[in-house]
């Protein structure tokens, strides 16, 4: 437990923002004892604060990770759709969907449009409470009944705290199975690794694309937010190479 938080933390902190952050608070530290290496630091702080927040750079940052896999063929039958975990919060003042963060609504409304091309096709949705007082899971579930699925066809997983831990709990369900796998376009590369780990066959269906190849040249919060994915991305798979090599 201690560790799984430690990697949260470390992960955090190694984030644009956090970084940028370190990067100025040291250069005011050092401004009286080492003048040059704290005007320095500063300067080159806020040159990469702006980098990450500009729209090509972010783009180009993001986009290796998001062109892997194309959008899911609804030709493709599967027996299983899997949506992965993502976030949310537990408000009962507000409908279903508004207590799903943008990421975990838009992997699920993929989901039940794969779900819907077929009919016999059980659904699959994951993830812990957290700070929460409900699993993501069953927020998920209650969101996907509100817009027509039946109970039945739905299986969740309540206890997965991550995405290795969500392939290795499903993985006896999934074995032989044709699944559809289902995720944020930059995530999936690193989640198909994880399913196949397990001898499992995913199919992969990105849900969200944010990069794009016609960048504007503004420097704004959702460049920022890109540059932060690539950057969780690329920790992400730094870790998961590290960890197969133990």
């Amino acid at each position: 437990m201690l560790f799984f938080y430690l990697k949260k933390v470390i992960g955090m902190l190694l984030m644009p923002i956090p970084l940028t952050v370190m990067g100025l608070l040291l250069g005011l530290l050092l401004l009286k004892k080492r003048p040059f290496t704290g005007k320095s630091l500063i300067l080159l702080s806020t040159l990469f604060l702006a980098l990450t927040s500009w729209n090509p750079v972010a783009d180009s940052l993001l986009a290796p990770f998001e062109k892997q896999y194309p959008k899911f063929d609804l030709d493709q039958p599967v027996d299983t759709v899997v949506v992965l975990g993502s976030c949310h919060k537990t408000d009962l003042d507000v409908p279903p969907a508004a207590q799903l963060c943008s990421p975990a609504l838009f992997r699920l409304t993929e989901g039940l449009r794969i779900l819907a091309a077929n009919p016999q096709a059980e659904l699959f949705v994951s993830g812990y409470a957290g700070v929460d007082r409900r699993s993501h899971a069953e927020v998920m579930r209650e969101v996907a009944i509100s817009m027509g699925v039946a109970e039945q066809r739905i299986r969740i997983f309540p206890q997965a705290r991550d995405t290795e831990e969500e392939a290795q709990q499903m993985a006896a369900d999934l074995t032989g199975k044709r699944f559809a796998l289902i995720s944020e376009a930059s995530h999936l590369p690193r989640a198909m690794v994880f399913f196949q780990q397990q001898q499992l066959e995913p199919i992969a269906a990105p849900a969200v694309v944010l990069s794009s190849e016609d960048s504007d040249w503004r420097i704004d919060a959702n460049a920022a937010h890109k540059s932060e994915r690539a950057f969780y991305e690329w920790i992400g798979q730094l870790w998961q190479s590290l960890k197969a090599m133990i």
